[in-house]
């Protein structure tokens, strides 16, 4: 090795190893609190009323005869409803029905009306109006 670069390592080596401390340093603070930072659950009133809007949007959808892709629509507004009902049922604990725990989009409406039953049973009732 030549003497400048032997000068230069001898120069790098050192803040290399500073800069790697502070930097480890900061991983673990960065890590640790996304350990220990939890997700604050969404209020229930507030779930109840993403269920009223989703609901209602969807008999809309369902109702209306001029829009554009209306099946396209309806499927995805009822596959956001679906879903917003088997969170709500996870937290409330109420078991889902075999048929409930496929696809969004296979699931019948039968299982759906099972869904707004049980968790009408728990105190959501998602077939009331949005004013209540």
């Amino acid at each position: 090795m030549t003497p400048p670069f032997e000068f230069g390592l001898a120069i790098a080596l050192p803040v290399a190893a500073v800069y790697a401390v502070i930097g480890g340093g900061r991983v673990l603070k960065w890590l640790s609190e996304q350990q220990a930072r939890r997700p604050v659950p969404e209020p229930i009133e507030q779930v109840r009323a993403d269920l009223v809007r989703l609901r209602n949007e969807m008999e809309t959808t369902e109702t209306r005869s001029d829009l554009v892709a209306k099946n396209l629509r309806l499927r995805a507004v009822r596959a956001a409803y679906v879903d917003a009902l088997r969170d709500a049922c996870r937290r409330l604990e109420v078991s889902l029905p075999p048929g409930a725990q496929t696809r969004p989009e296979n699931v019948r409406q039968s299982d759906i009306y099972r869904l707004e039953m049980a968790l009408r049973e728990r105190g959501v009732d998602v077939r009331a109006t949005a004013a209540h």
